[in-house]
C-alpha cells in the first residue's frame, strides 16, 4: 500500500491524549502556583489554606512548562501528520511514539516533583528508578517520531515532485 498522510481519525488519537496532557498542565500550573506562594489560594472558590505542597517551587515549575511543551510538541506532531506520507504501519508507530513521549516526559517531571527526585540516573529510591525509566522510556520514542517525521517528509516531498 502507497503512503498516506494521517487521516483525521488518526491525527485525533494523538490530540485527544495532548488535550488530557495540556489540561494535566494547567493543574500542575495551578500546584507551582500554591508553591511560589506558599499556601492554597483560590478566592472565592476556596479559603486560604495552609498546605505545604510536597517538591520545590522549581520542581514544580519544570513540571508545569515540562507538560505543557510536551501537549504542544504532540498537537505539532499531529498536525505535521497531515504533511507527511507514510506506511500503515509506520503511521500507527508514529502516533504510538508521539503519545508516550509525551506522557512519559511529563510523568517523569511528575514524579520529580511529588518525590523530590530527578531521575539523572538509576538507582537510590525506588521514586528515583521510576522517574528515570519513564524519561529513559521518552527516548527512543522521541527518535523514532522525529525519524518518521523526516521519513514522512521527504516522503511527500519525492510524491510532490514525481
Amino acid at each position: 500500500m502507497a503512503p498516506d498522510k494521517l487521516s483525521a481519525p488518526e491525527r485525533a488519537r494523538i490530540l485527544a491524549p495532548a488535550a488530557a496532557l495540556f489540561a494535566l498542565s494547567l493543574v500542575v500550573g495551578l500546584i507551582f502556583t500554591f508553591e511560589a506562594i506558599g499556601h492554597v489560594a483560590a478566592w472565592p472558590l476556596l479559603p486560604v489554606l495552609d498546605f505545604q505542597m510536597p517538591g520545590t517551587e522549581a520542581a514544580w515549575r519544570r513540571t508545569h512548562l515540562g507538560a505543557l511543551m510536551n501537549a504542544l510538541a504532540m498537537i505539532a506532531f499531529a498536525a505535521a501528520g497531515s504533511s507527511i506520507r507514510l506506511s500503515a504501519k509506520a503511521r500507527r508507530v508514529y502516533i504510538v511514539s508521539v503519545c508516550i513521549t509525551g506522557w512519559a516526559n511529563t510523568l517523569g517531571f511528575l514524579v520529580g516533583a511529588l518525590f523530590g527526585v530527578r531521575g539523572l540516573e538509576f538507582g537510590g529510591a525506588w521514586t528515583n528508578s521510576l522517574n528515570y525509566l519513564l524519561f529513559l522510556l521518552a527516548v527512543p520514542t522521541a527518535f523514532t517520531q522525529a525519524w518518521l517525521l523526516w521519513q514522512g517528509a521527504r516522503a511527500q516531498q519525492r510524491g510532490a515532485t514525481a
